[in-house]
């Protein structure tokens, strides 16, 4: 048996409506399907998927083969909310117990992650359906909570089960083979955002920096340790940290923008260097554009603005904390 999604066809309604027109289907999700549950209703369901906003609303079909079995969504939430979503899903009772719908829950995750920027998938269901808790959990969610009395369904109040997945980007030590890539990241990166503040000067004197065989030099002899960040193969981010504590490369590729990269990369790096070195206050001198950045992860201005070889910068620290966090409250 085949499990696979794909976006809805007004065909599938007679399928779907077979799936969802059961009382025990529909005690498992919220309020509002029609019951009795008609091939009308379904039509109506599908038009509405397939003529919604494509930015905020993900809605697909559950397939066994070429079956439709089930149906499973992700809506957007707005504002601060806007890059996390929630997940809602059901299955045909006859495929229940299968591995269909965590499967299938498998399946839209990967798809949200790798064509959206939403970085976290969450999921309600009601603590009494260990099933739907089951699925969640097989397919790498992680509780967060309970939400007592958070529900009125059939005339009962119900505590839910808050679930949430998050996107990865995981993040290691480059080796030696990695280094040209992640310089050729660097560069474009300072092109876009950081060049038009310097003088030409200032430029070469970047570029001079991070020529792949002065980084790899630098490396071996202990005065530089490279990591980066992952989007499955792809290389996202590059951090260079000088020990003990001098972040002296901090960059994330454009499309990334936003999504904790950068705080990753030193958090990683630099619990690696905390186990040698212990506390210390952490440095950086940090170009124009990235001073605010900087400053969101905590870290203070020392000095005023300098200028050294054509290379503006701001020297700025903080103090690095127990868990190595880089968060402003920390």
């Amino acid at each position: 048996m085949q499990v696979s999604i794909r976006k809805w066809r007004m065909e599938d309604a007679a399928d779907i409506a077979a799936a969802i027109n059961n009382k025990k289907v529909q005690d498992n999700l919220r309020d509002g399907i029609p019951y009795p549950y008609t091939k009308k209703d379904a039509e109506e369901y599908i038009w509405k998927a397939i003529t919604a906003d494509k930015d905020t609303e993900y809605a697909f079909a559950i397939l066994c083969d070429t079956l439709v079995v089930g149906s499973i969504a992700v809506s957007r939430l707005d504002n601060v909310h806007r890059l996390t979503a929630e997940m809602g899903y059901y299955i045909a009772e006859p495929f229940w117990g299968q591995g269909v719908t965590t499967e299938a829950v498998r399946l839209v995750c990967a798809h949200i992650f790798l064509h959206t920027d939403i970085t976290r998938i969450f999921a309600e269901p009601y603590a009494y359906n260990t099933a739907s808790c089951r699925v969640l959990e097989k397919a790498g969610f992680q509780l967060e909570g309970i939400l007592r009395h958070n529900a009125l369904k059939n005339g009962r109040t119900l505590d839910m089960k808050m679930y949430s997945l998050l996107r990865a980007y995981p993040v290691r030590p480059l080796t030696d083979m990695e280094i040209e890539t992640a310089m050729a990241l660097v560069r474009r990166v300072f092109d876009a955002f950081e060049a038009p503040e310097y003088s030409e000067e200032g430029v070469a004197s970047f570029y001079s920096f991070i020529e792949t065989q002065a980084m790899r030099r630098n490396r071996e002899s202990g005065n530089l340790r490279l990591w980066g960040a992952f989007d499955n193969a792809l290389l996202i981010g590059v951090a260079a940290l000088r020990p003990p504590y001098h972040i002296s490369l901090l960059f994330v590729d454009r499309q990334y923008h936003g999504r904790g990269i950068a705080r990753s990369l030193l958090e990683e790096g630099f619990r690696d260097l905390w186990t040698t070195y212990g506390s210390g206050t952490v440095t950086v001198n940090s170009s124009p554009y990235a001073v605010e950045i900087y400053r969101h992860m905590g870290f203070e201005a020392a000095d005023s603005e300098q200028s050294v070889n054509g290379l503006r910068f701001t020297p700025m620290q903080r103090e690095l904390s127990p868990d190595c966090s880089f968060s402003r409250s920390s």
